[in-house]
């Protein structure tokens, strides 16, 4: 698929493209809903940040070379206020991270980012969709559920599957794909943007939601992707590093959960000592960590990387109930122990 360049925006009276025959948003579940809240709760830290953090995370993820690379639209808005570079490395091949930014948009396959903000709470598709690959130059890819021509980023021009150009009348979104030895893909994202100071409310969304939701869809590319590649090309399992990952995360994991069960005990008897505050210091520690990461195990990579057919590393070791909601489970433990050691420390005064 080849696409050529489309000098103007997107006219104001442009209809979008109607879904195609066949396909459905993903309604959400109980537990969707529940992920999405969580993924919002994770990503508030970020969104009050961002302004103190724009000269780093306008180039999160990319080198330097990336950042001074001429990318497709850079001379479409040759002052815009807004430049962000961002990129990520994805184990799988362009032809197989390509499908996934097809298939974006509200209401079609979402944006892989925080679906409660960004899709109606529509759960992002986990799998290619057949219905919306059908790629062409003036194609809408709606950022609302009624798009207009601010609200829609239009196909102005694309290369299948190395490079792809989306722009509004006020910004330019570009994306390159550039493969890798070993069958990888660099991602690389520019987003362009000109701001019109008649919108200021506009302009302070973008600059608190930008990092966080662009951060997320690159992440959610590469773990949709990658998934689907280890679906067509299984990993050979190493068994002696897997086995070294689930002793380490079986260490980590037990440790953790002896310092909430003192944190427990130790509440009930009314003992808030340095034991308890070391403890807590750990558990902390930890939830921080987990939270960081998306609510996803740091060594959930690596056991993926060494053949583990589930990410999560605690499925070897528990039942899968249990280590797929351990947040769910852990959460009133942390609520009721924090309420206990107040009292303690209340009482001690």
């Amino acid at each position: 698929m080849t696409g050529t360049r489309v000098v103007a925006g997107p006219a104001a009276d442009t209809p979008p493209a109607p879904q195609p025959p066949g396909w459905v948003p993903l309604r959400p579940t109980a537990a969707d809903l529940a992920r999405q809240v969580r993924d919002v709760v994770a990503d508030l830290p970020r969104f009050v940040l961002a302004p103190l953090l724009r000269p780093w995370h306008r180039r999160w993820g990319a080198t330097r070379a990336e950042v001074a690379a001429p990318m497709p639209g850079d001379d479409v808005f040759p002052r815009a206020q807004l430049q962000a570079t961002r990129a990520i490395t994805v184990a799988a091949p362009p032809a197989e991270v390509w499908p996934w930014l097809v298939q974006v948009g509200c209401l079609r396959a979402g944006w892989y980012a925080d679906d409660l903000l960004d899709d109606l709470a529509h759960p992002s598709a986990r799998q290619i969709v057949p219905e919306l690959q059908d790629l062409e130059v003036g194609r809408w890819l709606p950022m609302a559920p009624q798009p207009t021509e601010t609200t829609a980023f239009v196909v102005d021009s694309f290369q299948a599957p190395e490079w792809m150009l989306w722009r509004t009348p006020s910004s330019t979104w570009a994306w390159r794909l550039t493969p890798l030895p070993d069958g990888r893909t660099r991602l690389v994202s520019r987003l362009r943007f000109a701001y019109d100071w008649r919108h200021p409310a506009g302009i302070v969304l973008l600059e608190l939601g930008d990092w966080p939701m662009v951060r997320r869809m690159l992440r959610g590319i590469r773990e949709r992707a990658e998934a689907e590649h280890r679906r067509r090309v299984p990993l050979p399992v190493r068994p002696r590093r897997l086995a070294a990952i689930r002793a380490v995360h079986t260490a980590a994991w037990a440790s953790i959960e002896s310092c909430v069960g003192y944190l427990v005990w130790s509440g009930l008897r009314g003992r808030s000592d340095r034991r308890a505050a070391a403890a807590a210091a750990v558990v902390a520690g930890e939830c921080l960590v987990f939270a960081a990461g998306g609510f996803r195990c740091p060594l959930t990579g690596l056991a993926e990387r060494a053949g583990a057919t589930s990410g999560s590393v605690t499925d070897i070791y528990l039942p899968r109930w249990f280590a797929a909601n351990l947040p769910a489970i852990h959460l009133p433990l942390l609520v009721l122990i924090g309420w206990l050691h107040r009292r303690a420390l209340h009482r001690g005064r």
